[in-house]
């Protein structure tokens, strides 16, 4: 997403945009410390944008652009931190998804984060998933308990177990009913689509089940 100049100045704070002034101590910009956190509970929640070199009114809840004067010294910041798997535990940005924005002058930095796929999560930060994992609730950014990383490393076996082949099993070890109760509940949401149509075997193969 590419916002316009006005559109910033109307968006607020949420569970999918964080704004952060990254000025750093001399006012020239700075990677702040808890972008970290950030990147850590958008990648576990739903994904999201961080904006840097915009800060949040506190009592309006405005967005105000203020501008980085050094956004290179930022973005090395950036990919040095991510390609650190003692920072990040995962790095799930491409240079697509970071861009440097200039409205009337004054530059700022566009991250978009993409939600981490289960065999990734839990993506946690300076080295220890017990501590360091986050997730996004409305606009702010909160620490996991240690019985939500154990069940996100737990889906990570889950995740390998789905994807294996298993042998020796054919059409006839499938549950018909549970088939035909997912078909129709595949038809009611989507009555359109071309796949009611297929016989057993080709929705099977369609939606990547056979």
């Amino acid at each position: 997403m590419d916002w316009q100049f006005d559109q910033i100045q109307e968006l607020r704070e949420d569970v999918d945009l964080e704004a952060k002034l990254a000025l750093g101590e001399n006012g020239k910009g700075a990677l702040p410390r808890d972008f970290w956190e950030s990147y850590s509970a958008m990648a576990n929640t739903q994904g999201g944008y961080i904006v840097l070199g915009v800060k949040e009114e506190k009592k309006s809840g405005k967005l105000v652009m203020v501008g980085l004067p050094n956004p290179e010294q930022v973005l090395k910041a950036l990919w040095d931190g991510l390609n650190n798997p003692q920072k990040a535990s995962a790095n799930l940005l491409s240079n697509d998804d970071v861009k440097v924005r200039e409205f009337e002058g004054r530059k700022i930095i566009q991250i978009w984060v993409p939600e981490a796929s289960r065999s990734q999560r839990p993506v946690y930060i300076n080295g220890n998933p017990m501590i360091g994992t986050f997730r996004r609730n409305y606009e702010g950014d909160y620490r996991c308990p240690k019985e939500t990383v154990n069940r996100m490393m737990a889906e990570q076996v889950e995740d390998a177990r789905d994807a294996r082949l298993l042998e020796g099993y054919d059409f006839n070890d499938l549950d018909l009913d549970a088939i035909k109760a997912y078909r129709n509940q595949f038809q009611s949401r989507q009555p359109d689509h071309t796949w009611n149509g297929c016989e057993m075997r080709d929705f099977l193969r369609n939606i990547g089940a056979w």
